[in-house]
């Protein structure tokens, strides 16, 4: 068995920095429709956002994180990068508009789309015509069938709510799944969000709560592409791929590809449009990609999609995906930590995976 007790400070403070290092809630511009509305009318060339007050220390954050010295082990290395990256977002959120800070910072976390992932981008958004499905769903739909969806695998401690945020999204740390209260889906989203959001998202979330250490349910480091791969690659499995949803996927790689290019916020716009996106879609993804001034994360759905198709075509171990939020190139130590006792065998599994 390996030595848990030495890493339980550490998980502890993983999680409960967790609850309050939340970088995607602190870099939403909280001006973005009204320098939407400047930006389209040609009022201004770039916007300039602002953003929400923070609720938490981060100095406190940053004190407890970095006095908790780590193991010299295989999961010790894990919960080091984990640390690392924890203080990284951290420093996104404090100096949220700093653009040489941010995005070094989110480059050290997520990389970045080398040179053949933006040429498949780029092939995608030229082969799917940019057709927009009637959007006829109600919010209140999605949000009772996924959590429906959560009591159907077992899940009865997590709770769907309504959100202003437009994307529907999963908080492990909190246990909860968000939907956008004012938005209209499409026909295919009902079934599709049940495979990704909790076929994929909450349930690897709700076996790593299972383990003894909480790391596996908030995600080791570098998990993301496999996560957002799975989510992908599942939805195809089951039927329920979107070529509206791919398309937007490869937008975002030219959308942080832009922002690696060093293009302002103007410039990054009109090479999306130049793909045939409307105004509403290339501003959503300019947004994404120069939040904060330059958050470099969205090339990983893509990316993870190509990661996971090759996953699946060397006899893919998915069993052992489902043990928590790990990424492929983690199996080797989870295989190892399962056979040991140290981890429990995924309880929880979603039809697809049985």
């Amino acid at each position: 068995m390996t030595n848990i007790q030495a890493l339980n400070s550490l998980d502890e403070a993983l999680m409960d920095s967790a609850k309050n290092v939340k970088p995607l809630y602190y870099i939403e511009p909280a001006n973005a429709k009204d320098q939407k509305e400047e930006f389209l009318s040609g009022r201004i060339q770039n916007p300039h956002f602002l953003y929400r007050d923070l609720e938490y220390d981060p100095q406190e954050v940053a004190q407890r994180l970095e006095s908790i010295e780590t193991p010299d082990d295989e999961l010790g290395a894990i919960f080091e990068r984990k640390k690392r990256n924890t203080l990284l977002e951290n420093r996104i959120i404090t100096n949220r508009g700093n653009e040489d800070i941010v995005r070094e910072a989110t480059i050290t976390i997520h990389g970045f789309p080398n040179e053949q992932l933006v040429a498949y981008a780029d092939e995608l958004l030229r082969q799917i015509p940019n057709v927009e499905a009637a959007k006829t769903v109600h919010s209140e739909k999605i949000r009772a069938g996924l959590q429906q969806a959560l009591y159907d695998n077992g899940v009865t401690d997590w709770n769907v709510e309504f959100s202003e945020k437009r994307l529907t999204t999963v908080y492990p740390a909190e246990k909860r799944i968000t939907v956008c209260k004012d938005r209209e889906f499409a026909e295919i989203d009902p079934e599709r969000l049940k495979v990704h959001e909790v076929g994929v998202h909450a349930l690897r979330a709700v076996n790593g709560y299972e383990q003894p250490l909480k790391i596996f349910a908030l995600g080791l480091p570098g998990y993301l592409p496999t996560e957002e791969g799975l989510s992908s690659y599942f939805e195809e499995l089951t039927g329920n791929t979107s070529e509206e949803m791919m398309r937007d996927y490869a937008a975002r790689v030219i959308a942080v590809d832009s922002i690696c290019q060093d293009l302002n916020f103007r410039q990054t716009f009109d090479r999306l449009k130049s793909y045939d996106l409307n105004n509403d879609q290339a501003w959503n993804l300019a947004i994404r990609a120069h939040r904060a001034g330059g958050y470099i994360k969205d090339h990983v759905y893509l990316d993870g999609n190509i990661r996971v198709k090759e996953f699946a075509t060397t006899n893919g171990d998915f069993n052992t995906l489902y043990v928590g939020k790990v990424g492929i190139e983690d199996l080797p130590l989870t295989r190892k930590l399962v056979e040991d006792g140290t981890l429990k065998k995924a309880k929880y599994k979603p039809q697809f995976v049985e």
